[in-house]
């Protein structure tokens, strides 16, 4: 027999469903003809096993013309059109009328096969005339989309200003069945070639509970992404590709920074090279029917922020680069939006926690340990590294207390600010860290400071901790947080004021004598006059504090003293001091009254101490971005460091440690450290305010007159006295400022707090 006499059944499918529903029909009614199967769409391998031969061609044209050259030598017995495709396949549909013999069965929308009859196409003819007004429409919208990208390459601002004007606020109400199944079905090359037939037929067609979609050569460890999916919001974990910054997008596609490796970011449209996706979820939004794989993504995304799904970027070991524009996306995206009210009626629930700039490491803990009371802290700094005299507070008084108190910990991170969890973690529960992703201007009636931090992201995440883990007490760090009350202003809160910071400002603009600082020290005052009356308790450094406290309206039943502290066990003297005469001077520049200090040691007490010991070296702990706030020039016996871990060594070498303040506020940490080192110190009334310190016993305290420098040149020149004033101030720090005995009346305060309010803890158990 040859070729031409054998006879052959041609079918045509645009999607994998329709092409193995046809080919298993004629399988079950000719089970001997061979089968030719011509596809825009992979098959699946179930499919092709059935066929002699499968022609994939995903243009539509060259499939119609490539069926006449392929089937013209054999005899065609019957061909089958699949007409419950999408309406731009229609030379798909028609390809079987155009193959001799022209028998020609047709599959329609409700999977029934009828012969080509005339008769029976217009009888099918007229039950889709409803079916082609819908798709009218549906080509009128395809023409809007087609009519506006056109626009969006000749102004491309204008996907933005159309989107942040059309989209609106309504919320997606979905509810997906529970996820069930395991395993993973992967994907490759899920941003090129998106077909989402292919991808619609194999999530529906699979039992698997996560479809992986990822580049064929893009690898990373499942261990990292999937704790996450334990919280049954979860939508997407993908492996993070880039880093914005402060490069604004559409959507938030990417988190703010490079992540650590572990680190997760809640980032509303977190495309990746990995995605992990929930598949019931992924039906339950229904699959765009779009031709770019990035703009699907954006549309699932979009409409999974609208239901209150989450989705997370995680950090990987591999260096990232900052992200690029993506005008042509962006665009598809919004032309969707476009030609599609529903969705664009829509708008994320969650904003500002989405916006990839909170991270945390791993799955959020849930669960607490024990019947501890549980306190949010929030904080501007992170408590570790040991950087600063607040952090310093924060961690040593939290671990003194953690094996009474179940401690979660929101912060901000400092810009390039590695976040040490292995040492949080041994404090915090939970640690999540801010990066703040917006700039703030200087027209506003808070002070400088306050505006830097009140973002509506750590309000968001304060108030959505408060609802998920329900804590017993908020506990704000520092003075310029004292607004976040209004974020969770049920819940009973104490305002830690390391520095009562309004005396500060008005001690800074006598000094200065410039109008702006007057007009900050007036902010601050009215600011803290107004957060002192919505907290339970206020805690300051010292009796000052508190009396400056009272002064500006805070209550006297709700306002007390717990002091700062110094690890008496970390800090203590040690052999190796220099050989040849070293002070020491510690303060953070980023910090106004230590530029002050450093000032007036500068121009004021060194030129005298050097008048008398040339050769005497100085050494200036700055912390990180000293020259951002010190831009004079610097004497060669001057040695300034940045961030110090350990201060120990400095402190060793040290002959004398100066603190030359001005003005200050709270208690500085920085002295009890030099004190507990058994180190001689010189420093003003501001500098060991609140200390009730000894002069001439536990350090020398004077003016910063030419007494402060002949106190200095004293010290270097009576080893004697150095050492009997260093020995002194060692026992005073023993005795009086251990971090154990204050936490002991930092846990008395929490338990009365605790009892003052408990109709507040039996509603929140009943919760």
């Amino acid at each position: 027999m040859g070729k031409g006499d054998r006879k052959v059944i041609a079918v045509f499918g645009a999607s994998l469903l329709d092409a193995h529903a046809a080919v298993r029909y004629v399988r079950q009614h000719e089970p001997a003809l061979p089968v030719f199967l011509f596809t825009t769409s992979l098959p699946f391998p179930e499919t092709e096993s059935e066929c002699e031969r499968v022609i994939v061609e995903r243009n539509p044209l060259k499939l119609f013309l490539l069926a006449q050259t392929v089937l013209w030598p054999y005899h065609v017995a019957l061909a089958v059109a699949t007409w419950d495709t999408e309406p731009g396949d229609w030379l798909v549909k028609l390809a079987p009328f155009c193959i001799p013999w022209f028998r020609v069965l047709v599959k329609n929308e409700n999977h029934d096969f009828f012969p080509a009859r005339p008769a029976l196409v217009l009888q099918h003819a007229r039950s889709r005339i409803p079916a082609q007004l819908k798709r009218s429409k549906e080509v009128h919208r395809w023409f809007l989309r087609w009519l506006f990208l056109q626009a969006a390459r000749v102004m491309p601002t204008l996907p933005a200003a159309v989107f942040h004007r059309r989209h609106g606020s309504r919320s997606l109400q979905l509810i997906p069945s529970a996820s069930s199944g395991s395993g993973v079905f992967r994907f490759p090359n899920h941003l090129k070639g998106w077909d989402w037939r292919r991808v619609t037929a194999i999530a529906e067609s699979t039992d698997c509970r996560w479809l992986l979609f990822c580049h064929e050569q893009a690898e990373m460890p499942l261990d990292d992404l999937l704790p996450l999916f334990d919280d049954p919001r979860t939508f997407v974990v993908s492996s993070q590709m880039d880093f914005r910054e402060w490069e604004l997008t559409l959507l938030p596609r990417t988190p703010f920074r490079q992540l650590q490796p572990g680190e997760a970011s809640q980032t509303l449209a977190p495309i990746g090279h990995v995605m992990l996706v929930d598949r019931e979820k992924f039906l339950r939004l229904g699959i765009p029917k779009l031709s770019n794989g990035c703009a699907a993504w954006f549309t699932l995304f979009w409409k999974a922020a609208a239901a209150g799904w989450r989705s997370y970027s995680v950090g990987g070991h591999q260096p990232l680069t900052k992200t690029s524009s993506w005008p042509a996306e962006e665009a598809e995206f919004v032309a969707a939006l476009i030609a599609d009210p529903k969705i664009a009626r829509l708008a994320p629930q969650e904003p500002h926690l989405s916006r990839g700039n909170i991270a945390f490491l791993g799955a959020a803990q849930t669960s607490s340990h024990g019947e501890r009371p549980k306190v949010l802290l929030v904080s501007p700094y992170l408590p570790f590294p040991l950087s600063h005299g607040g952090a310093v507070r924060i961690f040593n008084l939290c671990r003194e207390l953690s094996s009474r108190i179940d401690f979660l910990l929101i912060s901000f991170r400092e810009q390039g600010e590695f976040v040490d969890y292995a040492h949080l973690r041994e404090v915090f529960r939970q640690v999540y860290v801010v990066d703040r992703d917006h700039k703030t201007g200087t027209a506003s009636s808070l002070p400088q400071r306050v505006t830097e931090y009140d973002t509506s992201t750590l309000r968001a995440l304060v108030f959505d901790v408060c609802q998920r883990e329900k804590p017993d007490l908020l506990q704000v760090e520092y003075t310029q947080l004292g607004s976040v009350r209004e974020a969770a202003p049920a819940i009973p809160a104490i305002w830690v004021e390391h520095d009562v910071t309004f005396p500060l400002y008005r001690g800074i603009a006598q000094v200065s004598g410039a109008p702006a600082d007057a007009l900050e020290a007036a902010k601050w005052t009215e600011y803290e006059r107004n957060c002192f009356a919505k907290y339970d308790a206020i805690w300051t450094m010292c009796a000052e504090d508190r009396d400056a406290a009272l002064g500006a309206g805070a209550l006297p039943d709700r306002t007390c003293i717990v002091p700062n502290g110094v690890d008496t066990g970390r800090f203590h003297p040690q052999d190796g001091a220099a050989q040849h005469p070293e002070l020491l001077f510690v303060g953070a520049f980023r910090h106004y009254p230590n530029v002050l200090a450093f000032e007036t040691m500068l121009r004021q007490v060194m030129p005298l101490v050097w008048a008398r010991f040339p050769e005497a070296r100085v050494r200036v702990v700055a912390g990180t971005e000293p020259h951002r706030y010190w831009k004079g020039p610097l004497d060669d016996r001057i040695h300034l460091h940045q961030f110090v871990s350990d201060l120990r060594p400095l402190y060793a070498q040290a002959w004398v440690v100066l603190a030359p303040l001005l003005v200050s506020a709270g208690t500085n940490i920085k002295v009890l450290e030099a004190m507990a080192c058994g180190k001689a110190v010189v420093t003003t009334p501001a500098g060991c305010r609140g200390l009730e310190v000894v002069d001439g016993e536990d350090c020398l305290i004077r003016q910063t007159d030419g007494s402060f420098a002949a106190a200095v040149v004293s010290l270097l020149a009576n080893e004697t006295l150095r050492d009997s004033i260093g020995k002194q101030a060692r026992r005073t720090m023993v005795q009086r400022f251990s971090w154990t005995a204050i936490a002991d009346a930092a846990y008395r305060q929490y338990l009365d707090l605790l009892a003052e309010n408990s109709s507040w803890r039996q509603q929140t158990a009943g919760d």
